[in-house]
Parts: C-alpha cells; sequence; structure tokens
C-alpha cells in the first residue's frame, strides 16, 4: 500500500520502555511508507504532560499516536481511547480536551482494531490529556523475527481510517468534532 498523499503529519508519543532498535525500525517503517512525524516521550508528571500538549497543539497533524512497542513471540494489540467525556462551553478543563475529538479517535481506534481483530477499550489515558486533535493508544505487541508483519497491520488500519475521508475536517482546520 502506497500513502495517500506525499507526506501525512503524525504525532507519536514513545509509551513504555520498550527496545529503541524496535522502535527505530517502527520509525523508519512509517517513514518508509510516506508518513512525517513528530515524536514525544510520554511524560510522567502533570508538569510535563501540559508542556508536551501545548507543544503538540501547535503542530498541523492529523492524529496523535501513542505507541508502546513489545517484543513477543507473536503479533497482536491493545488498542484504547481516552475516556474524557466532551466538555460544554467554549473553554475546556485540561481533561475534557480529548473529549472533544471523542468520534474521531474512536474511528481511527476502529480501523486500527479491525486490522488486528481485536475490540477498542475507553479508559483514562493521561497522556492525551490536553492535546486537541483524535487520539488512540496503541500497545503492539511485535514478533521478534518479523516486526513488519505488526508494523504492516497498523499501517493498514491507519490507511483505512485516512481512506475513508473521516478526517476532511482536520486538513480543513476544524479542530474538534461539531456541537451535537
Amino acid at each position: 500500500m502506497q500513502p495517500l498523499c506525499a507526506a501525512e503529519h503524525i504525532v507519536l508519543s514513545r509509551a513504555g520502555a520498550g527496545s529503541d532498535a524496535m522502535w527505530n525500525d517502527f520509525r523508519k517503517y512509517l517513514t518508509d511508507k510516506g508518513f512525517t512525524m513528530s515524536i514525544h516521550e510520554t511524560p510522567a508528571s502533570m508538569e510535563k504532560q501540559v508542556e508536551t500538549a501545548n507543544r503538540v497543539n501547535k503542530e498541523k497533524a492529523l492524529f496523535m499516536l501513542a505507541v508502546e512497542l513489545v517484543p513477543s513471540d507473536r503479533t497482536d494489540a491493545f488498542i484504547a481511547v481516552s475516556s474524557a467525556k466532551k466538555g460544554k462551553g467554549l473553554i475546556l478543563n485540561v481533561d475534557e480536551v480529548p473529549g472533544s475529538h471523542a468520534a474521531r479517535s474512536g474511528e481511527l481506534a476502529s480501523s486500527i482494531a479491525s486490522a488486528f481483530q481485536r475490540k477498542v477499550k475507553a479508559i483514562p489515558l493521561f497522556m492525551f490529556l490536553g492535546v486537541d486533535m483524535p487520539g488512540v493508544f496503541v500497545r503492539l505487541e511485535v514478533e521478534k523475527t518479523r516486526p513488519a508483519g505488526a508494523f504492516g497491520r497498523l499501517h493498514e488500519g491507519l490507511l483505512n481510517y485516512m481512506k475513508r475521508g473521516k478526517d476532511e475536517r482536520e486538513r480543513k482546520g476544524e479542530r474538534r468534532d461539531p456541537a451535537p
């Protein structure tokens, strides 16, 4: 599969203490598929999270993907979205911001989950607090001898999301889901 555009920009957040070699292979895989990305470490404190969210929110990215890469004997994935609720009003609390992207985050998560034949879980996710774009957490179990298999399935899910045209609002500059 080829990328939809020459350079689809995404934000990656590195979760967990995975292998640097595996992480570098993952970045190279996505770059070879036509993605440009900015990478952030998942913060451990609220102060660092706010700083990271401010940097991420300045980027023109399609979505944020928090990824934990785990070496394994098989390929599998756990996919989750933030359980944050959409706030009311113009000014949102830091914990309400991810809820304003719940629909598109769910669409992205469902596309990724279908590539692995898994269900999406809604759980509290610290790494998305204050982040003003769709976001999904993926714990990817990567087969040590065939990492491209897991990377390829994740890539397939990302492409399915982008092909559906669900992100047209993001490309036009609309940052949040419209009010019901």
